[in-house]
């Protein structure tokens, strides 16, 4: 904001806000024309017809890939990082969950025996 030579502000510039206008109306009762859609006796105009199958998929394609454009890819040195440490803790929990499996079946092998033996 500009501010002339006393620290005061120029008259010709506002403040700009985020707070809410004062009589704003927010209600939805305004609904133009175009928002109504016809009842089921009604039929649509022509310029009102959807567009065919092909220009929707050829539309939603373009979209998706202006968007794949937009995403940061990680480095390939990111990617062989994480890569790595998805593979170490795979391990580790290979190894508890194997060595978890180990002690189970070992107590159930001396309960069998027990109870066999009796």
């Amino acid at each position: 904001m500009a501010k002339n030579k006393k620290n005061k502000m120029v008259a010709a510039e506002g403040l700009v806000s985020n707070a809410p206008l004062k009589n704003a109306d927010f209600s939805n009762d305004n609904s133009s024309a175009k928002d109504i859609k016809p009842n089921k006796g009604q039929k649509n105009k022509k310029g009102d017809k959807k567009p065919s199958v092909g220009k929707r998929m050829r539309r939603a394609f373009k979209e998706m890939f202006s968007e794949l454009k937009k995403v940061s890819w990680p480095t390939a040195k990111k990617t062989a990082s994480m890569f790595g440490i998805v593979i170490v803790v795979v391990l580790f929990f290979l190894v508890v969950i194997s060595a978890f499996d180990y002690g189970i079946m070992q107590l159930i092998k001396l309960l069998m025996d027990a109870s066999v033996g009796s």
